[in-house]
């Protein structure tokens, strides 16, 4: 762990904010960027339009983050998990306070919790494990539902075993469910998951849906009222652009919640949690934990509600500064976000929407993604066109890297710009433009909707286009 004393210069800052999680956030010497060509602290000059988890700081992120790393103590790490997990409940509880907050590195570590929740119910039964769009869930999701470690270094700075076996004593059977078509259009998942459901009498069952996909995508929820009982239902909201009314709703129907705070809401990478209702969480709290041995080389005890006594002892009181402060960015973010009211900010996201979406429509170098209307409104998915031809994802990568790697001339107040990453379906794939809160809250501040890089990244790409497609 980064030492704490004397915290004021940026190189502190930026110990911490790559420490705590895995090699996703490792800078490389050669370029002092990740793997997605960022440094959280080079966020000046640039225009950020990215859907995935690999953001840099935003200019109010970095005053949240110097003045809490130089109040942090490490005395009062469960006091600062307590204060955290308060105000995420003020923020999204509806005056219940029916729900729990469990943490861990990203979201993909959120995968592992409904299997460790079904291992404490059930013991050594096999669980069955319905996992939605895959394709379009974080890079390490697939291999969490499974039970497998999906990286090779942990929250705690060890390598661990990549592909192996986290507990030898859990056994997760997975059943895939694709986001789309070979046409491109969304598939319909319901009746899949029904059939699933009906073969496995009396086994536990994981039920994981998505609500906003890399791409936006939704399932439809309305199948979770089908099966009240005997399902742990798990919806990805891990982009969490979602109005708290839907949290609210499917809280109370018992369902469970995976968030992050560095997608919609910008923290730096990577901060996960899961909303649990109490509901689940009250029959796991005093049940044997031996089970779970193994997945103390991913979870500290800090990672779980102080109530959860039998659990946390057998983990290790490791704490992790890195998550604490990305929570502290994102929590930060999403108290000056809801501080508007939703009407203006969705309104302002329709908007936005509208603009890029008829940019891109009127151009012959792209092609909207079906079924647009059934996504969310703050992802604009594409496809990109040269000399007629859809890129395929190596294309579509050589694009990406020359956008982003490069600097560009024509942008209001920015230089370089990030976007969404590509996304492979089948043989096709497509590239993504997603508006963060804080840029929406800064022109609803300004009470000024501002497209006009929007339009002009839009022309960017076209030039690449043409210059590395000739």
């Amino acid at each position: 762990m980064p030492e704490i004393a004397d915290i004021d210069n940026k190189e502190k800052l930026l110990e911490v904010l790559v420490s705590g999680c895995d090699e996703r956030i490792f800078l490389r010497p050669d370029t002092q960027a990740n793997k997605y060509h960022l440094n959280p602290l080079n966020y000046e000059g640039l225009f950020h339009r990215g859907s995935c988890t690999c953001g840099t700081l935003t200019p109010s992120g970095y005053e949240v983050a110097t003045k809490f790393l130089q109040s942090f103590n490490p005395k009062e790490y469960q006091q600062i998990i307590n204060t955290q997990t308060a105000a995420l409940k003020k923020l999204l509880d509806d005056g219940q306070n029916n729900f729990e907050v469990f943490y861990g590195p990203s979201g993909s570590d959120m995968m592992y919790l409904p299997i460790i929740f079904q291992a404490l119910l059930f013991g050594r039964k096999d669980i069955i494990n319905i996992v939605s769009c895959p394709e379009e869930l974080g890079s390490g999701s697939k291999a969490a539902a499974e039970g497998l470690f999906y990286s090779e270094w942990n929250q705690f700075g060890r390598k661990i075993p990549m592909g192996e076996e986290v507990a030898k004593n859990i056994k997760s059977k997975v059943f895939y469910l694709a986001a789309r078509e070979d046409s491109g259009h969304i598939s319909n998942r319901s009746q899949s998951i029904r059939k699933i459901i009906a073969e496995h009498p009396n086994q536990p069952i994981i039920g994981n849906l998505v609500f906003g996909s890399k791409s936006g995508i939704k399932d439809d929820l309305e199948i979770i009222d089908e099966f009240k009982e005997g399902i742990m239902w798990v919806v990805d909201m891990c982009q969490f652009r979602t109005d708290t009314v839907l949290i609210h709703s499917m809280l109370d129907k018992g369902v469970m919640l995976m968030v992050t705070g560095s997608k919609f809401y910008q923290s730096p990478p990577f901060c996960g949690a899961l909303l649990v209702p109490k509901s689940w969480t009250e029959k796991i709290y005093n049940n044997d934990a031996s089970i779970i041995k193994g997945y103390e080389e991913l979870f500290s005890a800090y990672d779980f509600p102080e109530s959860c006594i039998e659990i946390r002892k057998q983990l290790s009181d490791e704490i992790n500064l890195g998550l604490r402060m990305r929570w502290e960015i994102a929590i930060e973010e999403m108290k000056a976000y809801l501080a508007f009211p939703s009407i203006e900010s969705n309104a302002l996201i329709r908007r936005w929407n509208q603009v890029v979406t008829g940019r891109l429509a009127q151009s012959d170098y792209f092609q909207l993604m079906p079924n647009m209307e059934l996504t969310n409104d703050s992802i604009v998915s594409f496809m990109v066109l040269a000399n007629g031809k859809p890129l395929n994802n190596a294309g579509l990568k050589k694009l990406f890297d020359y956008l982003v790697l490069n600097e560009h001339e024509g942008l209001n107040g920015f230089k370089k710009v990030f976007l969404g990453q590509p996304v492979q379906y089948g043989e096709k794939s497509f590239i993504r433009f997603a508006i963060g809160s804080y840029s929406i809250r800064r022109q609803l501040a300004n009470k000024r909707f501002l497209p006009q890089n929007d339009i002009k990244l839009i022309e960017i790409i076209e030039n690449a286009v043409d210059i590395l497609f000739p």
